[in-house]
């Protein structure tokens, strides 16, 4: 979905307090590998989270592929420092505190937000008024 994002996307926002398309952008472009950091190595400390944040201003219509990119090399890499074992045995803590174990975490975190996130951006499109796009583009990859 990444081309066919243009300048006059990004700041559209659906309602007041509600994420604009580039802070939807910023955040799909991370959260992914951020939680498996934090389930994996559990190393976010406030001085973290300040860096992952200064890192995510300075996305750009132009660089959110290569960040989608690099966040997947960041969860492969996250994904194999764990085993089967750790999948089913591991307990982790949500960032609401709930505690559950690191392969249903896994689903309930990143995998779901991702997919629910990737979801907002292509509604965010259509909203905007891009009726050109279709559900098509919502699941697939796109080549530029």
């Amino acid at each position: 979905m990444a081309p066919l994002i243009e300048e006059r996307d990004l700041d559209y926002r659906p309602a007041e307090k509600m994420r604009s398309t580039m802070e939807l952008m910023q955040y799909l472009s991370g959260i992914g590998a951020t939680m498996l950091r934090w389930f994996v190595i559990n190393d976010l400390t406030p001085e973290e989270w300040v860096k992952i944040r200064e890192y995510r201003k300075t996305l750009t219509v132009e660089n959110f592929r290569d960040r989608l990119d690099e966040q997947m090399e960041d969860i492969v890499k996250y994904m194999n420092m764990i085993n089967e074992e750790d999948l089913v045995k591991v307990e982790v803590t949500l960032p609401s505190k709930e505690k559950m174990v690191l392969g249903t975490a896994i689903i309930n975190a990143p995998i779901k937000w991702l997919a629910a996130y990737r979801m907002q951006l292509f509604m965010y499109l259509k909203m905007n008024g891009r009726s050109e796009i279709s559900t098509r583009e919502a699941w697939t990859v796109i080549e530029e």
